[in-house]
């Protein structure tokens, strides 16, 4: 970065650019995002808001998200390869489980001069995330970490974000 040393470790930075990207989505969507006081694996919960006798209240539809930001994937064709870590893909294949989760990838360029742009006219955070379910695939017995592949037509806006909540609330899966 050419504003020297980084005051947070370029780890945290990432994280904290993905989360942003996520609670613009989440609010232009029109939903609320909830995180657990203990961090247990998921690392939100998308949260529906309906109006009700002339307020608005959460309804009670959800999904979890594990949220991962990076610059190392693989574009392969129509996927996204990414070598997410064992534990947090085990995490995702789970079946019983009362809310649906989902996987969402956020990735930055390589070079983070980048990653996040500012002036007078605009803010520009590249690149974007994508989503996927991974509920129901075999569990791995690695140690570190799986390769999984993300349709690239998944990309998580608020329109797809108001898909998978309307899937939700019909029973459907992710």
């Amino acid at each position: 970065m050419g504003w020297g040393v980084y005051m947070l470790t370029e780890e945290h930075i990432k994280e904290g650019l993905s989360r942003a990207y996520v609670l613009a989505v989440a609010n232009r969507a029109g939903f609320n995002i909830a995180k657990s006081e203990i961090d247990y694996d998921m690392d939100g919960m998308f949260r529906e808001v309906i109006i009700r006798e002339n307020r608005r209240v959460e309804s009670g539809f959800s999904i979890d998200y594990q949220l991962k930001s990076t610059t190392n994937v693989k574009f392969a064709g129509e996927f996204i390869k990414y070598k997410l870590e064992s534990k947090n893909y085990n995490d995702l294949v789970e079946t019983n489980i009362a809310t649906p989760r989902i996987l969402i990838l956020f990735v930055l360029p390589k070079d983070d001069s980048q990653w996040l742009n500012i002036n007078y006219q605009s803010t520009i955070l590249k690149n974007c995330a994508w989503w996927c379910s991974l509920k129901g695939k075999e569990p791995t017995k690695n140690k570190k970490k799986v390769t999984i592949e993300i349709p690239k037509e998944q990309l998580l806006t608020a329109e797809t974000l108001c898909t998978l909540m309307e899937r939700v609330k019909k029973g459907e899966e992710l």
